[in-house]
């Protein structure tokens, strides 16, 4: 037996848990169950729970478990029911078989009692999954019927209602006793023209919970007050490219053009034009020709990588400084940090030419540097080398441990004991060297990024890129730059050395709070 046969993961998928139906719980225990009875060891189980097998969304278990087994970490793959797995029919589900069959490897179905190995099952199978897809099709026909329907009636289609309002017994929005009030004044305010930072503060300092109990801020704050349903109108967020974007606009009947009216709204759509028209004018563009906001933060080197080292929060640019932006929007900061953006900026490029080009052969950032240069160009082998290589260090590690129960904690006593031992001590080593022949399989492919450890090179190569470039460069080396505050001295040069604390690609990147 090859070091892998023995061994199989399980993948798990449940796109909604509801009733108990289907419920992961359920699926596992069917599914360990079935390993036992057949002599297999469960090494992982691959969950992915609430994510559709319909839709074209991102499935990290799929993915891992399907890794796992064309790399021949595992040589069985268990799921519950063909629908687990996929339900977009056999063009998907023929894929995997074709990637599977070239290892070896097999896919077991428990409720439906196939195995790929076998040719019969393979028929089944081709019949399960794209009845499967059918279902799908036609549950989704149905929910956009049943939506199209509330719609039409001018009743909420589902989700939480925005602040201040709650879904009445007809089925439309009307104001909520308790929160209403609260979101009035901020209407109220905002209509006013005062900024929404200020009143993200008050209402914090007030300990006013925000919609999902959180703390409010601008963005928040900006979401609510443009949210048709907010203005009692009936909501639609945006696709592009069959998938929902973040953008959300009063839905229109499509025979009349007209919207639809959802119920009592906090504001009225004239009153919400009149405030977005406010917030628009704040990010009007600027002499430079960008516009303020976001799109201008992005034109900074170091935004993304700058914390504040006060709260924990990321920094952005205002004007001619990096500042904390959990201060901007309106969170709590203990000290107001901030920094010069040419100071700053000037600072952590000397350090990032410098700290490359001090280092030697072995040294860890070389490694990460050099695996963030190939993740970049090479993704699939690099995901497939990390399956591989979590295996390998969990199979050294029963190594190890199986050792020391002999040796050290004394386990195995007597001849029995000593044949079952040096059967399990034989069963891992053969893991282990597959596994290692299974790396090698997946090179790393050459990095050269020997120009990033020459001063003078990657000091040319820095100034003629553009900013997005350097910020692509800073990250294959850097996490992050915590700022400390300057403890007042204002007026003090800006002292790298006191205010930066470098976190580079070989170290832990420091947790953020979202601002």
């Amino acid at each position: 037996m090859s070091h892998h046969e023995h061994l199989a993961d399980l993948y798990l998928r449940l796109s909604l848990d509801r009733e108990g139906k289907t419920a992961i719980e359920r699926q596992e225990a069917d599914c360990r169950a079935w390993c036992e009875r057949n002599g297999l060891e469960v090494r992982t189980v691959h969950i992915d729970r609430g994510r559709s097998g319909y839709k074209s969304v991102d499935r990290a278990g799929f993915d891992a478990a399907i890794s796992a087994l064309t790399t021949s970490t595992v040589g069985t793959l268990v799921v519950w029911k063909v629908d687990r797995l996929s339900r977009r029919g056999m063009g998907q589900v023929g894929q995997v078989l074709d990637q599977i069959e070239k290892v070896g490897g097999r896919i077991v179905f428990v409720q439906d009692g196939l195995d790929t190995t076998q040719q019969q099952s393979l028929l089944v199978l081709a019949l399960l999954s794209e009845v499967a897809r059918s279902e799908s099709a036609n549950i989704g026909l149905r929910v956009a019927s049943a939506k199209a329907h509330l719609r039409n009636l001018g009743r909420w289609i589902g989700g939480q209602p925005p602040y201040g309002l709650a879904v009445a017994e007809d089925g439309k929005l009307d104001h909520d006793p308790r929160t209403a009030p609260i979101a009035r004044e901020i209407a109220d305010r905002a209509l006013s023209g005062e900024p929404l930072v200020r009143i993200a503060r008050d209402l914090n300092a007030r300990e006013i919970p925000a919609t999902r109990g959180g703390k409010w801020g601008v963005g928040s704050l900006s979401v609510l007050l443009k949210s048709p349903a907010f203005a009692g109108l009936l909501p639609e967020t945006v696709k592009r490219d069959g998938k929902y974007t973040g953008k959300v606009v009063p839905w229109r009947d499509p025979e009349t053009g007209e919207t639809v009216e959802i119920g009592r709204g906090i504001i009225t759509p004239a009153e919400q034009l009149q405030i977005t028209r406010a917030l628009e004018a704040r990010t009007v563009a600027e002499p430079t020709g960008r516009a303020r906001g976001v799109r201008a933060q992005t034109s900074h080197l170091l935004t993304g990588f700058l914390r504040c080292g006060s709260c924990g929060r990321r920094m952005s640019a205002a004007g001619q400084s990096y500042v904390c932006q959990g201060r901007r929007l309106g969170h709590p900061c203990p000290a107001h940090v901030t920094a010069m953006i040419a100071a700053v900026d000037r600072a952590v490029v000397d350090s990032f030419i410098s700290r490359l080009a001090a280092t030697e052969p072995g040294d860890p950032l070389l490694d990460a540097v050099a695996e963030r240069w190939v993740a970049r160009h090479d993704p699939d082998v690099i995901r497939e080398r990390a399956t591989i290589t979590t295996a390998l260090e969990d199979a050294n590690a029963s190594l190890v441990d199986l050792e020391d129960a002999r040796y050290l904690r004394g386990e195995f006593v007597g001849p029995e004991a000593v044949k079952r031992w040096e059967r399990l001590h034989e069963r891992l080593t053969a893991r282990v060297a597959g596994l290692r022949r299974n790396l090698a399989d997946f090179p790393l492919p050459e990095a050269d990024i020997s120009p990033l450890l020459d001063p003078v090179q990657a000091r040319e190569a820095w100034d003629v890129a553009t900013v997005a470039d350097r910020r692509d460069l800073l990250g294959l080396a850097l996490n992050a730059v915590t700022v400390a505050p300057a403890n007042g001295r204002r007026g003090v040069r800006f002292d790298p050395a006191a205010r930066l604390r470098f976190t580079w690609a070989d170290e832990p990147a420091p947790a953020s709070l979202d601002a």
